[in-house]
């Protein structure tokens, strides 16, 4: 019997709960947060514990211990800006070594490759997406669970006595970054291609006529055809979140009729959303004059706002690298006669055994696909299944007061709104999202992106100002509230709500 997770006085916290994962993914990043996450940070979480029923999860942190973790992030951000400066700058570092060795993944002829030589990608890949979460993480460990970064910057806006109705407003404008997320620089682009289709008598022609997806991309001209292949190409890969998913050609199809749906040119929706973008940046430049802001907390304002920019880089980097390795991943089930799913599921240690050894235990690895717990802290992990699992779960047990008719959050993007809701956890969910509905998620990903820019407003369960979700509403100027922790299960589709995200506020109505 394997020892048990640690009994202290720190109750588990959930940090979050991610549809579509398997402990091939998670456990970079588990393992790595107790194992290697103080290697430039200076301290790591002491506990980590996560639960799988199928490819759903919840994470779960020591309550006390992430938050010691987030406030001594904090204290070194602030107190050195060269540091945080580093971080932005590592963190472009490491997802390019991320990403360049992705794209040396081999994608077919894996049988011709050796045991060895595949445990010798797998092993490669983990230790450069390990290394990669040891900067990625730092600007999510100090403000996504407890707003420990918000706080100190509020804190400061208060010394320069920014009056408390104006502090939500001052603190959103002062940490806007001032370059484009990668998000925003592929929504640039499928605006091109829908202005040349514009442009095109024929093209538009066959965008306004009533046709089947399919239908309308084979009577397009050869040229636009070929602007959609080349944009599916360079961001097929931002779909697979995070056991399987890839854009095809219709899907892009279908977002260019999208764009054509808001009844403006493109040249005009680009012209409008860059005309806000430099108003926002003129108005943040004269707000840091106006309340006289000390050169250190410039670059300090400067460096959040880029881990905006930063986080959405990363996450391209590992979409790339979880898609690539999926192909690793089915070799080595077909060799070991095992299922993709039960690979999945299987520690590194397991998968050295499994190649090196030839040591596949097919029942332990079955079990974990339908249910497991994974724990770990810096010089032990382990899966628990069965009763073991069990009794760990009863340490895991939270209420939620579902009847509620007001909800609260953080501040994704200023703004107001009235709609009705639609829970859009993936995207398969996108069908049912129509232009002015209030879209809530989890936490949203690129691969709903398509809905979100359909949202009158925007509310995740989970947060921080670098989250997914308050990048792009802010760069696509929708109003957002983040952080609500209960968003999807107090809300359902058809429920009418007001959103206050001046205020970050929800309403039933």
């Amino acid at each position: 019997m394997k020892r048990l997770p640690v009994e202290d006085n720190d109750p588990w916290m959930l940090g979050e709960h991610i549809p579509n994962c398997d402990l091939f993914f998670s456990t970079i990043w588990l393992r790595g947060f107790v194992s290697f996450f103080d290697r430039h940070l200076g301290k790591a979480y002491k506990k980590i514990l996560c639960r799988y029923e199928g490819y759903y999860l919840w994470f779960y942190f020591g309550e006390k211990d992430s938050f010691d973790v987030a406030e001594w992030t904090a204290e070194k951000i602030i107190s050195d800006p060269d540091f945080t400066e580093e971080v932005n700058k590592q963190i472009i570092i490491e997802a390019d070594t991320l990403s360049t060795y992705s794209t040396s993944i081999p994608q077919s002829n894996l049988d011709t490759v050796s045991n060895k030589e595949l445990w010798d990608i797998y092993k490669t890949h983990w230790d450069i997406h390990s290394e990669y979460y040891t900067w990625s993480w730092i600007p999510v460990a100090v403000d996504m669970f407890h707003g420990n970064l918000t706080s100190r910057v509020k804190a400061y806006l208060r010394s320069k006595q920014v009056p408390e109705e104006r502090l939500n407003e001052y603190f959103v404008l002062l940490t806007q970054p001032m370059r484009d997320s990668l998000i925003f620089v592929e929504y640039k682009e499928l605006l091109g291609i829908a202005q040349s289709i514009c442009e095109s008598e024929h093209d538009a022609a066959c965008f306004e006529t009533s046709r089947t997806t399919e239908e309308l991309f084979k009577k397009l001209s050869e040229p636009t055809q070929q602007l959609i292949q080349a944009h599916r190409e360079k961001y097929y890969y931002t779909k697979h979140l995070w056991v399987s998913g890839e854009y095809t050609v219709l899907d892009y199809v279908e977002q260019l009729r999208d764009v054509f749906a808001i009844g403006e040119a493109p040249n005009t929706i680009l012209a409008k959303q860059q005309k806000e973008q430099e108003e926002t940046r003129r108005r943040r430049s004269a707000l840091m004059d106006e309340l006289h802001i000390d050169p250190d907390w410039r670059r300090i304002l400067d460096a959040y706002g880029d881990f905006m920019v930063t986080k959405i880089y990363r996450r391209y980097a590992q979409l790339l690298a979880v898609h690539h390795m999926s192909a690793v991943l089915k070799e080595i089930a077909r060799r070991n006669f095992i299922t993709e799913k039960q690979v999945r599921f299987c520690t590194v240690e397991d998968i050295r055994k499994m190649l090196l050894e030839g040591v596949v235990d097919e029942a332990v690895l079955l079990a974990r696909t339908q249910e497991c717990i994974y724990y770990a802290e810096r010089d032990f992990e382990a899966v628990y299944i069965g009763e073991e699992m069990e009794q760990i779960k009863k340490t895991l047990e939270q209420e939620i007061d579902t009847d509620v008719q007001e909800l609260r959050g953080d501040i994704g993007c200023l703004g107001y709104a009235k709609g009705m809701v639609k829970i859009i956890i993936r995207a398969e969910d996108m069908e049912k999202m129509n232009e002015g509905d209030i879209l809530v998620s989890i936490a949203t990903d690129p691969d709903i992106v398509p809905a979100m820019k359909k949202a009158a407003a925007i509310i995740t369960e989970q947060g921080g100002v670098t989250s997914h979700a308050a990048i792009v509403s802010r760069e696509m100027g929708i109003p957002c509230v983040i952080g609500t922790k209960i968003a999807t299960k107090v809300l359902k589709d058809g429920d009418m709500v007001e959103v206050d995200a001046n205020k970050g506020i929800i309403k039933k109505i």
